[in-house]
């Protein structure tokens, strides 16, 4: 119960983060800032390390690290891959009834293939009348899930807003909701998610 408790207050937070990033101190760019948008899109490959905070349906919440490549197709949509990997600790039920698995099958690994869709493009101030350029945007597409010995095919939806701290170095936070079926605490498959909270930096080139 606690850690679906965990999960909910997790996602609850993520939702207030969304809420808060539709509200950021930003304008849509003038001429100038267009063209600056439009050179910096005349790299369209990006690399990225992240980390951040899982929380994994029916266990608990770890820190995970991942990396991420991602090809802008044009101004509005861009392709994504993502790898992480986290390591579970035995959950309230485990330490009370023992571990259900151990070993390697305790380490949380998750890749996707995401496509993205830039819902705003605009100005960040975070000293007037300095600005920089900003992103909002939402993700969704579908990966596997490796955990407890199962392989899982997992729906992956997101949303994330990024600022660009130079021509060709962005900041980034993101929320993630990877949805897969499991039967590692029933005997029935079931729905279970894993939601994360993260932020990183992408490199432009």
């Amino acid at each position: 119960m606690d850690n679906r408790f965990q999960f909910v207050l997790l996602k609850a937070k993520a939702a207030t983060l969304a809420a808060a990033l539709c509200f950021v101190p930003a304008v849509f760019a003038d001429e100038s800032a267009k063209t600056d948008i439009s050179d910096i899109n005349n790299e369209v490959f990006e690399l990225g390390i992240f980390a951040g905070i899982i929380n994994i349906e029916d266990f608990g919440s770890e820190f995970v690290p991942g990396i991420s490549a991602t090809f802008r197709a044009s101004e509005d949509f861009f392709i994504q891959y993502n790898y992480l990997q986290a390591e579970v600790s035995p959950s309230s039920y485990e330490k009370n009834q023992g571990k259900l698995f151990d070993g390697d099958d305790r380490t949380f690994t998750h890749y996707d293939l995401l496509i993205g869709y830039n819902l705003f493009q605009g100005e960040f101030f975070p000293s007037p009348p300095k600005a920089n350029l900003s992103t909002l945007y939402v993700v969704a597409g579908v990966g596997d899930t490796e955990f407890g010995g199962e392989s899982s095919l997992t729906y992956t939806l997101g949303i994330g807003y990024q600022v660009a701290l130079t021509r060709r170095i962005g900041l980034h936070f993101d929320f993630r909701d990877y949805i897969y079926r499991s039967t590692l605490v029933s005997d029935e498959k079931r729905t279970v998610g894993a939601a994360q909270i993260s932020s990183g930096v992408k490199f432009l080139f």
